[in-house]
């Protein structure tokens, strides 16, 4: 590929990354320091850009400069903001989730797919009390026990970012058609902590430990009723006519870790959970379009739960409901 198309391919992405209600050259020349005539320039390919110009560009705006000149290195760049016990704050955490729910909504042609190891999270928002107990959760994981010595949970202790932005992140999401691959296993993960929790003595009251597992079956009926109506919708509500399309699966061979790809029609991103709450992100075409192959392979090889299969829905359903009884019982 000649340096003409490779930077017509550079401000091509560039304009993906950007809102439409932006120019182009406006962001250019802000970002260089160039009058816009000078943007235009580069952007017609009048005027080839620096390398100085190049690793602004490319560091700006999150673009891979391995895979514009098609390096043949074998790595991947990936993007990510790192919270541990420094920087861990909910709020920013959710304010990001938003930004990538309205940026894949915002894309003309869009389709989540979503390898699960644990109930992904938007679910959990629609259930203040479980979003904010795996808030608790995260608090003990990734700050010292000096900062949590003491605290207990309690269900009268919700954090108001989980009531009012993590409804409108659970309707953009419920606008977005996705495919979702899960199994038994992926509600283990919050009924063991609340479990530990519990034993512990860090749960203020057994009536929250009650409310917790009371709050966790309403999740799974919703979800049920979702699966059956093959729809997204938010609980205690019902599918409207514009609703989109919710294909669940279930797979009990194979449990990999939390993987998302965002189908965009002419790109793809991939999401990659680690150490609990952060993600990694790449836009890599290669990357991408191999994990979006094997998660098509993996849908081959899986039951579907949605829409026509109800003897294995309620199978995998009534499987989850007995795993949560047995699980509140023991407690």
């Amino acid at each position: 590929m000649n340096a003409e198309k490779i930077q017509a391919m550079l401000f091509r992405e560039i304009r993906e990354k950007i809102p439409r209600n932006i120019s182009l050259a406006d962001s250019v020349a802000e970002l260089l320091y160039i009058s816009q005539d000078s943007a235009y320039r580069r952007i017609r390919g009048e005027k080839p850009i620096s390398l100085d110009e190049l690793q602004k560009l490319s560091s700006h705006y999150d673009l891979s400069v391995d895979r514009l000149l098609n390096l043949q290195n074998k790595a991947f760049t990936f993007q990510g903001h790192l919270m541990d016990e420094t920087n861990y704050d909910i709020e920013n955490w959710l304010k990001n989730l938003s930004n990538i729910t309205s940026y894949i909504k915002a894309k003309p042609n869009h389709h989540v797919y979503y390898l699960a190891k644990d109930v992904p999270f938007v679910y959990l928002l629609q259930f203040p009390a479980l979003a904010s107990f795996k808030e608790f959760f995260r608090k003990r994981s990734f700050l010292s026990s000096s900062q949590t010595r003491g605290i207990k949970f309690s269900i009268g202790e919700i954090h108001p970012m989980f009531t009012h932005t993590a409804a409108e992140i659970v309707k953009m999401y419920n606008t977005i058609p996705s495919t979702e691959i899960w199994s038994s296993e992926c509600f283990n993960g919050v009924i063991k902590q609340i479990q530990f929790y519990q034993y512990t003595g860090q749960i203020a009251s057994k009536d929250d430990y009650n409310s917790l597992f009371d709050t966790l079956e309403l999740m799974v009926n919703h979800l049920e009723n979702q699966a059956e109506s093959g729809k997204k919708y938010s609980f205690g509500e019902k599918p409207g006519p514009q609703a989109s399309a919710f294909n669940l699966y279930n797979n009990e061979l194979f449990i990999g870790e939390d993987t998302i790809v965002a189908d965009l029609g002419d790109t793809k991103i991939t999401f990659l959970n680690h150490s609990f709450i952060n993600y990694m992100t790449t836009s890599d075409e290669t990357f991408c379009g191999f994990t979006f192959k094997m998660l098509q392979n993996m849908i081959s090889r899986s039951t579907p739960v949605s829409w026509a299969g109800e003897k294995d829905r309620k199978i995998f359903f009534n499987a989850l409901k007995k795993k949560i009884a047995l699980a509140r019982n023991s407690g």
